[in-house]
């Protein structure tokens, strides 16, 4: 991946630009089929008005049915034109979309609010859901299940590191497939709907068993071969031009009784299940032709290839769905039904292919549900050249050792930092009101959780192991349920004790002052007193405190460390938010109200 973001911007303007002037040579195409449909159509109709009108003569007949028929095609071509305009307005849209994104500005995507959990391990604490989240800034997902992969990729830390290195590999290869990426999230801009799986069973149980019979299929093949021999009997003068019309009369009436109690079946339970899975059919064949060589992309290929074909069934669920919306053009419906008993054979087709492909889709979907993530965070990977790739440990311990280290969320504004965690030792962080310790510690715990879904870090250098995580930055209370400040402070406490014994073998934790809610003096003690005893545990930690007395652990305790951010305090105060060893030595809480006091 090469490049810097200034680069990437510039592709993706000239990119929308592009698609713009193609756009418009669409629409102009667009005007000359809609006149040419329009003088196909009305010359059509003057041709079986001369015929009715001039002695039932079969040439005006024969007239008439070849310029309906070069109204449809016309037609046909300019459905095919409007197609692909809206496939280059969705990526124009893309485009400019994601030069929204580099500038900062991600109302545009779902921020991922659904998934939101005060009381999760760390996701809460880190930002990873909501408005201007983690999620917000990585989402482009463009089906319901890629949503949720891509949320459970960033709320569930794995514990194979196979995992995480398969996960990186998929995510370099997509990366580098910046018009692939592109095609594969304009295919729907909108997003689609959850797909109901048992929606259509109780469709196919109550159809007629005729439909699917090799009784109806040649019964309705004579019936189409006797009305075209009809035809070109009643042509060529050897039969009245009346049979045929008779004909076609009787046919479309049979044809709309027996198929119209189906198709209103299929109609309030069943399209909604065909439509919904409408927007997998370009995701499927991009997946499937796409020229995938890591072993987890290639996988996913391969579930939608084993055990039937899913483009095959896509493909034949999008000539159903055509069917469908041909019925929505009365003189369409009545021309096809005539010429090839189109109803018919829909309700045959939605038959069979239910009771062929509906068993497989569930799993053909998750694929798509995984790759559509990959694709989020292979974009995200893409539009992020300053990050690097991190290095994933071996065993069963803490250890994180990061270069250059900063907060995804700072841009340009952040200040890099070192630091290193070793396993079961604990890192006291002091500093003064925003000096930075916060920051600093959710950009620690941020960037493992990005890790840790097999995406590049936001540091020069970054060496990870594998383990747990749990973070208490951001407790509330919650009045509803008369929980006040400080008990929700020691539920939190608990429920990551909780966590440490359940998620073995190792832990790190990120506290951010804890227990706020006391006075001095209690909260000293009772701070030492709890990390005297989690130092018994497999736990390592980084702790950001105001507590100055609390860096004394550091004297009696190897295994703990002093940090701090320190200020200069002159004729303002100046931040560096850079951390260094030792205890902050100064503050800025009564410095500030001075000043305030003193204006």
């Amino acid at each position: 991946m090469n490049g810097n973001k200034n680069e990437i911007k510039k592709l993706y303007n000239e990119n929308a630009t592009r698609m713009a002037c193609e756009i418009n040579v669409r629409k102009t195409r667009n005007r000359l089929f809609v006149a040419g449909e329009l003088v196909s159509f009305c010359a059509a109709v003057a041709a079986f008005v001369a015929w009715a009108s001039g002695g039932l003569h079969a040439p005006m007949l024969f007239l008439g049915f070849a310029l309906l028929l070069s109204y449809t095609v016309v037609r046909h071509f300019d459905t095919l034109n409007m197609r692909a305009t809206e496939h280059l307005e969705a990526l124009r849209a893309y485009y400019i979309n994601e030069v929204e994104a580099l500038e900062g500005r991600f109302s545009l995507f779902d921020d991922g609010a659904g998934f939101a959990d005060t009381s999760h391990a760390f996701t809460f604490d880190l930002d990873i859901f909501g408005g201007e989240s983690l999620f917000q800034r990585i989402c482009r997902c463009v089906t319901p299940g890629g949503k949720a992969r891509l949320a459970r990729h960033l709320s569930t830390l794995p514990t194979d590191k196979n995992t995480v290195l398969g996960r990186q590999k998929a995510i370099a290869e997509m990366a580098d497939m910046e018009q692939w990426r592109a095609e594969w999230n304009c295919n729907v801009s909108a997003g689609l709907p959850p797909v109901e799986l048992s929606s259509g069973e109780s469709v196919v149980l109550s159809l007629p068993s005729f439909f699917s019979s090799t009784f109806s299929l040649v019964f309705s093949n004579i019936a189409m071969t006797g009305f075209t021999v009809s035809v070109l009997l009643a042509v060529l003068g050897i039969i009245p031009s009346s049979i045929p019309i008779l004909w076609a009369i009787v046919r479309l009436g049979i044809v709309i009784g027996v198929t119209s109690s189906p198709l209103r079946l299929i109609s309030m339970r069943g399209e909604k299940l065909l439509r919904s899975l409408r927007g997998y059919i370009p995701l499927a064949r991009l997946l499937c032709d796409a020229p995938f060589r890591t072993p987890v992309l290639v996988s996913l290929q391969q579930e939608l290839k084993d055990d039937g074909d899913a483009l095959e069934a896509f493909d034949e669920l999008r000539r159903i769905l055509e069917g469908y919306d041909r019925r929505g053009n009365l003189l369409g419906m009545v021309l096809f039904n005539i010429l090839f008993l189109s109803d018919f054979f829909l309700v045959r087709r939605y038959q069979r292919w239910h009771s062929r492909y509906a068993g497989r889709v569930g799993k053909w979907l998750d694929a798509i549900a995984e790759t559509d993530s990959l694709v989020s965070m292979s974009t995200f990977t893409y539009n992020h050249p300053e990050t690097s790739l991190p290095i994933i440990s071996d065993g069963e311990r803490v250890v994180c050792e990061a270069r250059g280290l900063w907060h995804p969320f700072l841009g340009d504004d952040a200040v890099p930092n070192d630091f290193t965690i070793l396993d079961r030792n604990y890192y006291i962080i002091t500093g003064a009101n925003m000096a930075g310790k916060s920051t600093f510690l959710r950009a620690i715990g941020i960037n493992y959780v990005i890790a840790m879904a097999g995406m590049r870090v936001f540091a020069s250098e970054m060496n990870v192991g594998m383990f747990n995580l749990f973070t208490s930055m951001c407790t509330t209370d919650d009045l509803q349920h008369g929980i006040s400040y400080f008990n929700a402070e020691l539920l939190r406490l608990s429920q990551l004790l909780a966590s440490v014994k359940d998620n073995p073998p190792c832990t790190m934790i990120i506290l951010d002052e804890i227990l706020k809610g006391t006075n001095s003096l209690d909260k000293l003690n009772g701070s030492r007193m709890f990390l005297e005893a989690v130092s018994k545990l497999p736990v390592s930690g980084v702790i950001a405190t105001h507590d100055l007395e609390l860096s004394r652990m550091a004297e009696s305790n190897n295994r703990f460390h002093n940090h701090c951010f320190e200020i200069e305090l002159g004729e303002s105060v100046t931040y560096g938010y850079k951390i260094t060893d030792g205890v902050a030595k100064n503050q800025n809480a009564t410095y500030l109200l001075k000043r305030i006091l003193d204006n």
